[in-house]
């Protein structure tokens, strides 16, 4: 048995858009986090970076990067570990 780790940077960012008037789950001016998504035009987003049996919990959807601006340019580091 192996395991497999991937890591994950994740980018503190802030919603500028109101989504819940558009039935969506984020909300303007609440911190999120998140990494891009593959195609670069959007965000995976979180509402925090907590790791439970190597999934993280809490994705809320993925958005384009125009609902949000980055808090700071500290990227902070997510370790997951599968065994396979």
């Amino acid at each position: 048995m192996s395991i497999r780790k991937t890591e994950i940077e994740f980018k503190k960012i802030v919603c500028v858009f109101d989504g819940q008037e558009e039935g969506l789950s984020i909300k303007k001016e609440k911190e999120y986090y998140g990494f891009e998504t593959v195609d670069g035009r959007g965000y995976n987003v979180f509402s925090d970076m907590k790791v439970d049996k190597g999934i993280l919990s809490n994705w809320i959807g993925s958005y384009p990067k125009a609902y949000f601006e980055l808090v700071d340019d500290k990227i902070q580091v997510v370790a997951l570990e599968k065994s396979i």
